[in-house]
């Protein structure tokens, strides 16, 4: 009896050792919660990451908006500088010829008076050769007289009136009836009044 009894108590202290050594046994419950803790980890990386991708996009539409502004303000930097030296070209060529308007004048009155008098020879054909030279010349860069020959209409944009007559059948109110001095434009800029005597 005895030795049933130490069979027993060391059947049981056996069947203890192993039950300690061995893994523990799978709770049938313990996947199901494993599973739903993974899909709820991936849940909060997906939701992160989703939050990432949204701020990636918000910061490339920013820097694409500011490139896009930058883009836009250097063309327009870029035409209001091709603008502005072209006006300052147009600029300059207006008061260079506008400087050199005495000097014809000066050809014109001089190859007039020599004419008025019934000069003639090489000292006149030399002037009239100078003259027209230098009007095509002119001609060239954009000088372009201002109509102002009698019967004209007398226009304040193109002409200075500097004396007044009284209008007749010929020459009705508001036209031109004489020029003292040929007026000139620039590409369609007055650079020079013509200046005119009107019909009243």
């Amino acid at each position: 009896m005895k030795e049933n009894k130490k069979n027993r108590e060391k059947d049981a202290a056996q069947q203890e050792a192993q039950a300690q050594e061995a893994p523990p046994q799978p709770d049938p419950d313990a996947p199901a919660q494993d599973e739903e803790e993974k899909i709820t980890i991936t849940r909060q990386k997906l939701e992160e990451l989703n939050a990432y991708v949204k701020q990636a996009e918000s910061k490339r539409d920013e820097y694409l908006a500011a490139a896009q502004r930058v883009q836009a303000d250097f063309d327009n930097y870029r035409k209001r500088n091709a603008a502005l030296r072209t006006e300052v070209a147009e600029d300059t060529l207006r008061d260079t010829l506008k400087e050199i308007l005495p000097s014809l004048d000066n050809l014109e009155r001089a190859l007039s008076a020599a004419q008025a008098a019934g000069e003639e020879g090489s000292l006149i054909k030399g002037v009239e050769m100078t003259l027209r030279g230098m009007q095509d010349t002119l001609g060239k860069m954009g000088l372009e007289r201002v109509e102002a020959e009698p019967g004209v209409l007398f226009d304040p944009e193109r002409h200075n009136a500097v004396m007044m007559s009284e209008a007749d059948d010929e020459h009705p109110e508001g036209t031109i009836l004489e020029c003292f001095q040929t007026g000139f434009a620039v590409k369609g800029k007055v650079i020079r009044y013509a200046m005119v005597r009107v019909a009243n």
